[in-house]
C-alpha cells in the first residue's frame, strides 16, 4: 500500500485520504501536512477501554487539517500579491479603512476551497460579512488579510486567520504569517502549535506575572478617535508595562500564545480578527476574556488575551467584562 508522509510520521494512504484531504478538493500525495497532534496517534481505533468515539471526531479532524492547508495556500497567494501591491486597486470603505483586490481574491479562494470540502458549512468573512445571517451550527470565520493597512504599506506584519466554530464554540483556529512562514494552529483540547521550516513545536504563553514586567500590545483602529485607548495606554505606562500596536490583531494574539507578547487588548475587534487567535491563547495556557457568540458577530467587541498572571489587572483597567 502506498504511504503519505505527514511530518515525521506516515499513515496508510487510504486512511489519510479520507481524513486529511479537503474532502471534495484536491490533495497531492507529497504535500506534507505536518500536524504534531497526529504523532500522538489520534487515529488509533477506539476499543472498549477507550470508550465510545466522539461522533464529530472525523469531521473535526478533517476540518483541522483543511484549515491548515487552506491557510497555507491562501498565504502563498497573499505573499505573491504583496510583491505586486503597488498595482493593486485599493478602495476606501471609510476613513483609514481599506480593502484591496487582494483581500477579496484571497477571501474568495478560501471560501471556495472550504465550500468544496464542507458544502454544508456557513462562511463569515470580513469582505462578505454583510450577507451573513442567522446562527449556523457549523461556520468558518475568516479574515483573508488581517493587517490590510500594513500589507498595502509594505509592512511585513499581516496574516491569514481562519476559525471553525461549531454550535457557538470555536473548535479550530489557524493564523498563518506568510512573510515569516509561520503557522500557528490549535484544535480545542489539543494544545497550540507553531510550525516553521518543517519544525513543529507546542507553544505556551509566557510566565509573566506582573504588569511592570509585561509587553502588552494594544490594538486600535485608526478610523475614529477613542479616548479610552489613550487612557488605557496611560494606565499601562503608569503600571510600568511596555506597549506596542503592531496593526494585526490575529497575529498579535498568536504572538501572545507563543510567549512573544504577554498580552493583547483591543477595545473593538471583529469576530474574524479575534476567534482564531483567542483559541490559540486559550490552548497555550493563557487567559481570554469572554467574546460574544454568533448572534453578535457582526458587531465588534472588546478582546483580551494574556497570561493568567496579568489577567486580573488588565480586566480591571479595561472594565469591559
Amino acid at each position: 500500500m502506498s504511504r503519505i508522509r505527514v511530518g515525521n510520521s506516515s499513515f496508510a494512504a487510504t486512511r489519510f485520504w479520507n481524513i486529511v484531504c479537503l474532502a471534495r478538493g484536491r490533495c497531492e500525495r507529497n504535500d506534507a501536512v505536518p500536524v504534531e497532534w497526529m504523532k500522538r496517534a489520534p487515529f488509533r481505533p477506539m476499543t472498549a477501554q477507550h470508550g465510545a468515539p466522539r461522533k464529530d471526531f472525523m469531521p473535526l479532524t478533517a476540518r483541522y487539517a483543511a484549515a491548515q492547508q487552506v491557510a497555507l495556500k491562501a498565504g502563498e497567494l497573499a505573499r505573491d500579491l504583496f510583491a505586486k501591491r503597488d498595482s493593486l486597486i485599493v478602495e476606501h470603505k471609510g476613513a483609514q479603512n481599506f480593502v484591496s483586490r487582494a483581500d477579496r481574491a484571497i477571501e474568495d479562494f478560501i471560501a471556495s476551497k472550504l465550500a468544496a470540502a464542507f458544502p454544508g458549512d456557513a462562511f463569515l468573512g470580513e469582505e462578505s460579512a454583510a450577507s451573513f445571517a442567522g446562527v449556523p451550527e457549523h461556520v468558518w470565520v475568516v479574515d483573508p488579510i488581517d493587517g490590510t493597512h500594513n500589507f498595502l504599506r509594505g509592512l511585513r506584519y499581516y496574516c491569514v486567520s481562519i476559525a471553525y466554530v461549531e454550535l457557538g464554540r470555536t473548535e479550530v483556529g489557524v493564523v498563518y504569517d506568510p512573510e515569516h512562514h509561520e503557522m500557528f494552529h490549535a484544535r480545542r483540547g489539543e494544545g497550540a502549535w507553531r510550525r516553521h521550516a518543517g519544525d513543529q513545536r507546542r507553544i505556551a504563553v509566557s510566565d509573566c506575572k506582573a504588569l511592570k514586567d509585561a509587553l502588552v500590545a494594544i490594538g486600535h483602529h485608526d478610523r475614529f478617535v477613542e479616548p479610552r485607548y489613550l487612557a488605557l495606554r496611560h494606565a499601562l505606562m503608569d503600571a510600568g508595562a511596555a506597549t506596542r500596536n503592531l496593526g494585526a490583531g490575529a497575529l498579535q494574539l498568536a504572538h501572545v500564545a507563543a510567549g512573544r507578547l504577554d498580552g493583547f487588548v483591543e477595545l473593538s475587534l471583529n469576530a474574524w480578527d479575534a476567534l482564531a487567535g483567542l483559541l490559540l491563547v486559550e490552548e497555550a495556557g493563557g487567559h481570554v476574556a469572554p467574546f460574544p457568540g454568533p448572534e453578535r458577530w457582526r458587531d465588534p467587541a472588546p478582546v483580551l488575551g494574556c497570561t493568567r498572571g496579568i489577567a486580573g489587572a488588565l480586566e480591571s483597567m479595561v472594565g469591559a467584562w
